[in-house]
């Protein structure tokens, strides 16, 4: 059962991280995506979403990830909560919850904004598009990525659940599947030496993390 102290609930805990994912799958995968067909009349929906192995793969394991965390709070607001797995200070907890929800949902954002027309759902090949550098790029090579991890940490906090847990390990594998086999090498096709040269200096997920060997 969840641990709480009387001055947070679980029923409040559980609804914030509702609130939290809903808020995120809203903002992220509807506003902006409207926003930036708006802007550039082009779409960062692609109807080839999923055209390979590789993609629908990471595909189908990020909509688990989405079902998981919003499924986990869900289920704990309906009463039927997992053996809670993440003792921790609730104050403490939530606090962090909060800043890990704010500041992801900013992150991602703002690397949307960055990223502008360049920004999509998968791969086009009809379509060059630029190597992003700047930004918040500048610190990792995949920000929108690092929110939805931030984003999943963050419900977790609120709903600390075995359910919370595998949903964020579930997440982090359909992006490193996208990232290491999708999207990475096709823009080391697109950029080559100059995409290799990024790779190496700004890590995957994390500053410094998951950064490529140089190449000579």
């Amino acid at each position: 059962m969840l641990s709480m102290t009387p001055w947070v609930g679980a029923s409040a805990a559980s609804l914030a991280g509702l609130l939290f994912g809903l808020t995120y799958v809203l903002v992220v995968f509807a506003v902006q995506p409207l926003l930036l067909r708006r802007r550039t009349g082009r779409s960062a929906w692609l109807p080839s979403l999923g055209a390979n192995r590789a993609e629908r793969t990471a595909n189908t394991l990020f909509l688990t990830a989405c079902g998981l965390e919003l499924a986990n709070p869900a289920l704990a607001l309906a009463g039927i909560r997992p053996l809670g797995v993440l003792p921790a200070p609730v104050a403490v907890a939530v606090a962090l919850s909060v800043v890990l929800f704010l500041s992801g949902l900013i992150l991602a954002v703002l690397a949307q904004n960055t990223m502008g027309c360049a920004w999509r759902t998968g791969i086009d090949p009809r379509f060059t598009a630029p190597l992003v550098v700047h930004g918040p790029f500048r610190l990792v090579r995949n920000p929108t990525y690092t929110s939805l991890l931030a984003n999943g940490v963050a419900i977790a906090l609120l709903v600390p659940t075995a359910l919370a847990g595998g949903a964020v390990l579930v997440c982090l594998l359909a992006l490193q599947i996208q990232t290491r086999l999708v999207e990475e090498p096709h823009l080391e096709r697109l950029h080559s030496r100059d995409y290799h040269d990024y790779a190496a200096r700004v890590g995957r997920f994390l500053p410094l993390v998951g950064r490529c060997r140089r190449t000579s």
